[in-house]
């Protein structure tokens, strides 16, 4: 064979073995930390610790160009702490003395709530005997619907109690709550003494001595 028609043979494209090339490194791919910052101009922080390239190149736009640099780490901490000592409402003194004086009128209030429940209710068992005592006191007879003011005497009792609890119940809500309660067991107690009222004009009314009692006086 001869040299001409050696090299009229077709020669090989570039590339045409190149999965027999070894891999080519890319570019930066063994470069230190130091190499990377100075190929991309970033300067080292202060504790000469590795800058990583990705949180690098995903900086605002902005801080770049106006050359802020960012704060270090360990002085986020210390604006918590200062805000975290900030003055507060529920630190206000005048209002803790208004809480601790609330607080304290509740609880006077609730104990004389008790206070008259428990000693009302022997005369509300037997309220036929009480109003009894009370018409021979101002001359009005017998009272002879022992009955009716049995059965008024344990409703009123029911009454007390039932909203004392509920007057108890509300307060204590209130006060986990931080809000105002002294006025909680005062109203309970006002519409309990008016219940009380209502409830001994009905079984008074419906006696035959105490109308008896009404119609000699007019």
């Amino acid at each position: 064979m001869s040299d001409n028609e050696r090299d009229e043979r077709p020669q090989p494209k570039y590339g045409a073995y190149a999965d027999k090339k070894p891999a080519r490194p890319q570019f930066g791919e063994y470069a230190t930390p130091e190499q990377q910052r100075a190929a991309i101009r970033v300067p080292a922080s202060d504790d000469n610790e590795s800058v990583p390239i990705e949180k690098r190149d995903q900086e605002p736009s902005s801080s770049r160009d106006t050359g802020q640099s960012e704060q270090h780490p360990h002085h986020q901490p210390n604006r918590v702490h200062r805000a975290s000592n900030a003055p507060s409402a529920n630190d206000d003194p005048v209002a803790e003395v208004r809480r601790r004086t609330d607080r304290f009128s509740t609880y006077i209030l609730l104990g004389v709530g008790l206070f008259s429940v428990l000693t009302t209710a022997p005369s509300l068992f037997q309220l036929p005997q009480m109003l009894t005592q009370a018409y021979a006191q101002f001359g009005m007879g017998e009272y002879s619907n022992t009955g009716l003011a049995t059965t008024i005497g344990w409703i009123i009792f029911v009454v007390y109690a039932g909203l004392w609890i509920a007057a108890l119940l509300l307060s204590l809500r209130r006060l986990a709550a931080r809000k105002t309660t002294w006025w909680v067991p005062f109203v309970v107690g006002v519409i309990a003494n008016v219940m009380y009222l209502i409830l001994l004009t009905v079984a008074m009314v419906n006696d035959p001595a105490f109308m008896q009692y009404v119609a000699d006086l007019s």
